[in-house]
């Protein structure tokens, strides 16, 4: 390597020799009341030089502050892979680009006052996803102010407008996640779209809610959604008919506990469910039947039902107050929707409250 730069050295200086051999004219040179003479060659490299010292002079500045940028930088995420958040925060300081690393830094810290100060939307994500609602809602409007198409700011906002139950604006904000996401996100997106369709349905009873809900993906919130819609517009063939084909897309068990407050819709479903028992999970059929008083038809599942569900059914039955009592408790405290983070549900929810992760809760009897 060091022959190839000699020999490459000896090339320019021999190209320079000839330069000065062939530019050896003497030239005039007029500058406003200046005037003199000088050999062509000196004329053509002092004007390379100063061409080079004007840039150099224009861009060292930005260089060197690039470079302090990029050292703090590095420094910074070397501490942050290190778990030094404080330390990294002091690298990221005073740049505005910096500013997302710090961010991480603080909430690690559960620093609120540094997340305030912020104006990164990943410090109004990290509000949030501290369960600072309001300051997060805040931060998130700004941001929709100056970028109306900021992912960030939408997904931030659809969330706190489904905890707080405003769905309508909830539903208006993930139409437009839809509209910007990337193609890898779009099927979930659909799917957070549809269960926010048929939340929207169970609140406000619209049927075209449920309707679009169903068009847009089909989910157990969604059939249930779908067959209630049926339900109180007096269409109860297409309720059932739309059951038993949610048997074919497996999604039977969750329906049935999505619906397990409905008594009414659950004795219509009743031919399907006696048809179909062996395709239900027992605990779940075990439910329904508790569920409808019909404990008979409980007695001969109470052999290979776990210990918990047994002892709601024989309590349930029982004629004792006391056992009558324990059962109900027992039902009270029942949580059988679990999230991947470990937080658990007496009924089924699209999005976690605790994690604020969405599609993200299954049924765990």
């Amino acid at each position: 390597m060091r022959f190839i730069k000699l020999i490459l050295l000896i090339f320019l200086i021999v190209l320079f020799l000839v330069f000065v051999v062939q530019n050896t004219l003497i030239v005039e040179i007029s500058f406003f009341n200046y005037k003199g003479y000088a050999p062509l060659f000196v004329l053509v490299l002092l004007s390379i030089f100063l061409g080079f010292l004007f840039a150099f002079l224009y861009f060292m500045p930005r260089e060197w502050s690039l470079r302090r940028i990029v050292e703090n930088l590095k420094e910074g995420v070397e501490r942050l892979n290190r778990g030094f958040f404080l330390k990294a925060e002091q690298s990221f300081q005073g740049n505005p680009f910096t500013e997302t690393f710090a961010c991480y830094g603080a909430y690690e810290r559960e620093d609120i006052n540094k997340l305030l100060n912020f104006s990164s939307p990943l410090c109004a994500l990290m509000l949030l996803k501290l369960h600072h609602i309001e300051e997060a809602q805040e931060k998130f409007e700004r941001i929709i102010e100056r970028e109306p198409d900021n992912l960030l700011a939408l997904k931030g906002l659809r969330d706190i407008n489904f905890l707080k139950g405003n769905l309508k604006d909830a539903v208006e904000l993930q139409e437009k996640v839809l509209k910007n996401c990337e193609k890898w996100d779009r099927e979930n997106q659909k799917k957070i779209l549809a269960e926010l369709l048929a939340s929207l349905y169970i609140t406000s009873k619209d049927q075209d809610y449920a309707e679009k809900a169903f068009d847009v993906y089909r989910t157990p919130l969604t059939y249930s959604a779908h067959i209630l819609a049926y339900a109180d517009s007096g269409k109860e063939r297409d309720a059932i008919k739309l059951f038993e084909r949610s048997f074919e897309d497996g999604l039977h068990n969750q329906i049935l506990m999505i619906l397990l407050g409905k008594e009414a819709l659950l004795t219509k479903l009743m031919d399907i469910i006696e048809r179909r028992r062996d395709q239900i999970n027992t605990v779940v059929l075990a439910l329904v039947y508790l569920r409808l008083g019909l404990f008979s038809k409980v007695k001969p599942l109470l052999e290979v039902l776990p210990d918990y569900y047994r002892t709601l059914a024989v309590s349930s039955s029982s004629h004792r107050e006391e056992d009558r009592m324990c059962a109900k408790i027992l039902e009270e405290s029942l949580k059988a929707w679990e999230c991947v983070c470990g937080t658990r549900y007496k009924e089924y929810t699209p999005m976690c409250a605790n994690c604020l992760r969405w599609n993200k809760i299954e049924l765990k009897l």
